[in-house]
Formats: structure tokens, C-alpha cells, sequence
């Protein structure tokens, strides 16, 4: 993984939206008090919304294993709301809930460093957005900048980390243009693999100083968009 130097050749910025431009996290509260109503505290939403990644996380490891087949997130999430519910004893529901955490994703706050590169980075190179999300769960988010193009995995039927690679595959022929010119930004193992399995130079967001546990490395390493933006020799 090098580090040094700016990225010399490319011509288009791949960016994940979710985690990475905008965080998700600034929806606990809102969610929370809408699916628990009068039983709603701080407390509570911070240890559901907690174990509810947990979840999540774990719906996903499964789904990508040997028998991948593509399911919406909307499902994911229903997926992982029912078991977190029968696990914590919880007599919510499932489907009710899955449907507000999609749309409460379209009001994730964008981070601060955010505006910033999407401008200064925007002035030199087409900027598209590469998401695992339904089209739904952008929402008010279309609005944040005007992307050159947006990939979502419910258009294309997969995941970044699908086995074949359909959605990154689908940006490289969209450009057509060498993998190796499109630069991919993300704050996730999915982000990684997926790109960097299609040819595209992979560069992990790592906001809150994570230790990379995965054989995938990514080509580059940033702690803020600020960091990316002087990567790509932008805001000088």
C-alpha cells in the first residue's frame, strides 16, 4: 500500500456515498424515536443502533457467500431487523422498521470535509457515485452534488463485492476507459474488494483509524476527503 505522492494519470473519481460522504450515524436519533415511539430514549437508540450494525454486517457476510445471489438492501435490512428483534427480545416490526431505516438513509448529514472535495475535486475530474444502496435510500441525497453519473447496486442486480464484479464493471464501461485511469473512493473491505477485483486503483477512507484486517489491500490510504483531495492534486 503506497502512500506517497499524488495518483498521476487518472481521469475519473469513483465515490461511495454512504459512510463516506455522508454519515449515517446522524440518523440514530431520528430513526430510533420514530420505531420506538413513547419507549424511545438516548440510551436505547445508541445500543440498538449499535447492534443493529452488528446485524447488518453479519446479513451481508452471508449473503456474499458461495451461493451469492442479489437481494435489495431494503430486504438486507428487514433480514437483519427480524433477527435483532428475536435475539434482543424485541416486539417491533420488522418490515415497518426496514422500510423507515431506507428512507432515513436519504437524510444522513453530509460530513464537514465534505462540500469541500466534492468542489475543489469536481473542478478537475467527472465525479460519479458508486453505491450499495437501493434507489430509494438516496433520496434528498441526489441533490448533494451534481454527480457525472450514479451506480447503485439495485440498478445493476449486484453488489460492489459481487463475485463477477458487475457494478464496478458497469463504471469502467460506462467511461470506457482503462480501469487503471478510475480512482475509487470508499470507506469500506467492500469498497476495496470490489474495485481493486475490476482493475480500479482502490483508496479506503479511514476516518476513525481502523486497522486493515483483510488480505484485499487497497492501493491508497486516507483518513479524510480532505487527505483525498490533495491525493488526487486537487485544492492547491
Amino acid at each position: 500500500m503506497e502512500n506517497d505522492g499524488t495518483l498521476q494519470n487518472i481521469s475519473v473519481v469513483s465515490v461511495d456515498m454512504f459512510q463516506t460522504l455522508v454519515n449515517v450515524d446522524s440518523r440514530c436519533h431520528p430513526f430510533w424515536r420514530q420505531v420506538l415511539g413513547q419507549k424511545y430514549t438516548a440510551e436505547r437508540a445508541e445500543h440498538f443502533w449499535s447492534q443493529i450494525k452488528v446485524f447488518l454486517h453479519r446479513e451481508y457476510r452471508e449473503l456474499f457467500g458461495e451461493n451469492y445471489n442479489f437481494i435489495k438492501a431494503r430486504s438486507v435490512a428487514e433480514r437483519s431487523f427480524t433477527k435483532m428483534f428475536t435475539e434482543l427480545g424485541l416486539k417491533l416490526d420488522p418490515a415497518g422498521t426496514a422500510d423507515i431505516f431506507v428512507k432515513e438513509h436519504g437524510f444522513s448529514e453530509p460530513f464537514a470535509d465534505t462540500a469541500k472535495f466534492l468542489q475543489e475535486v469536481g473542478r478537475i475530474y467527472p465525479i460519479c457515485l458508486v453505491s450499495d444502496a437501493d434507489e430509494e435510500m438516496l433520496g434528498p441525497l441526489r441533490e448533494l452534488y451534481s454527480f457525472d453519473h450514479v451506480f447503485t447496486s439495485e440498478q445493476v442486480g449486484a453488489y460492489k463485492s459481487s463475485p463477477s464484479g458487475e457494478l464496478f464493471r458497469g463504471v469502467v464501461e460506462h467511461y470506457a476507459l482503462p480501469a487503471e485511469s478510475i480512482v475509487h473512493i470508499g470507506d469500506s473491505f467492500f469498497d476495496v474488494l470490489g474495485a481493486g477485483r475490476t482493475g480500479l486503483i482502490s483508496c479506503w477512507l479511514n476516518r476513525y483509524d481502523k486497522t486493515w484486517e483483510h488480505e484485499a489491500k487497497p492501493h491508497r490510504i486516507v483518513t479524510s476527503l480532505t487527505e483525498a483531495t490533495a491525493l488526487l492534486g486537487a485544492g492547491n
